[in-house]
């Protein structure tokens, strides 16, 4: 148990940090990312405390119910989480004056206990309910009590601010999915802090980085929707087998092009996409190379697969004839080779990032 407790604090301190880097690099083109950035290496940074303590420590003592360490992280992790949605949405409302007054309560009892520790003061020992009757006069229990109420207050803030933010701005699902998913794994580490198991601690520290994961990736999907697919290259007349084979002994990304050239050229002339049976073994057939030599060539280009090569010319076809008016329908989306409307629609989306519905009313002729 003592590995796998190592191995995951690593796992989520590497994501965390990951993240963080990722997010600081883009938030040099925009502030939208600036406070994600912080937020996950500030969680990376108790991770990384976690993951010296386990590393100097033979064994990780049973730390009973609402330790004030737990309940430290449980306070600054529900309270990052709880503006991570603001941060998305409205960058500039995130000024440090607002952050400070929204902080300072969680501050003020993480700096009580801090000077606690500092003078050496004991903590009360609760193992068990019974505990909690004998020291609830103490200090260090009534700065638990109020601790875990503060964190409620905060985790209940992930659930409310998506939701709030909805009702005055258009927020995608998955963000509003994401605050859900989040608030319950935030619950879930308020019971490891009632009732401390390392089995359960081990499941919420996947689940937390996995949540994070999602949403980080959700932030860059935009960013890599905008990188652009690679352009057709006109080609009217096809490199010769000489040609060919002269720059296969000379250069290797040349031989790579000139053989992408033929497939560009088999493509142009030939039309051979708007057959729906038309495949990669066709195309391979056409152009005169094996699978291997294709896909070599493709990719050198920018192309992830034949398959995807050959929808972007059924994609491109499609919007032609449909800006030329030789499309009044979109049931005729089978004569660029596609089989059904709903893979002309899901292909247009991809390649065009744009509804294709959409596109036919905006652009139809007559």
């Amino acid at each position: 148990m003592y590995t796998l407790i190592l191995i995951t604090t690593e796992f989520a301190a590497a994501a965390h940090l990951m993240m963080s880097l990722v997010m600081f690099y883009l938030a040099r083109r925009s502030v939208q990312f600036l406070s994600q950035a912080w937020i996950m290496l500030l969680i990376c940074l108790m991770y990384c405390g976690a993951l010296a303590f386990v590393a100097t420590h033979d064994a990780i003592p049973q730390l009973g119910i609402l330790h004030p360490v737990l309940l430290i992280y449980l306070l600054a992790c529900s309270y990052l989480q709880s503006i991570y949605p603001l941060g998305l949405c409205m960058p500039g409302y995130l000024q440090w004056g607002r952050m400070w007054g929204y902080a300072v309560p969680a501050l003020v009892l993480i700096f009580i206990y801090c000077i606690g520790a500092s003078v050496g003061s004991n903590l009360a020992k609760v193992y068990e309910l019974k505990d909690i009757s004998e020291y609830f006069l103490s200090g260090d229990v009534v700065l638990r009590m109020i601790s875990l109420l503060l964190s409620g207050y905060y985790i209940v803030n992930i659930f409310r601010l998506p939701h709030r933010l909805v009702r005055s701005m258009q927020l995608p699902n998955d963000l509003i999915a994401y605050g859900a998913a989040l608030g319950i794994v935030s619950l879930l580490f308020v019971v490891i802090t009632i009732r401390f198991d390392l089995v359960m601690l081990t499941i919420y520290m996947v689940l937390f980085t996995l949540v994070n994961m999602f949403l980080f990736f959700r932030i860059l999907r935009p960013t890599v929707e905008a990188i652009s697919y690679p352009d057709f290259r006109q080609v009217e007349n096809p490199p010769t087998k000489e040609v060919i084979t002269q720059s296969e002994a000379d250069d290797f990304n040349e031989a790579n092009l000139h053989r992408f050239e033929v497939m560009e050229y088999v493509m142009q002339h030939e039309q051979p996409f708007v057959d729906c049976n038309f495949n990669r073994e066709r195309l391979c057939r056409l152009a005169g190379f094996n699978r291997h030599m294709a896909l070599q060539s493709l990719r050198s280009q920018g192309y992830n697969d034949i398959h995807e090569y050959i929808m972007r010319y059924r994609v491109a076809e499609l919007r032609r004839r449909i800006e030329s008016g030789e499309i009044t329908d979109l049931k005729d989306v089978t004569e660029v080779g596609f089989r059904s409307l709903r893979s002309a629609t899901t292909s247009f989306e991809r390649y065009e990032n744009q509804d294709l519905q959409s596109y036919f009313d905006a652009n139809k002729r007559g």
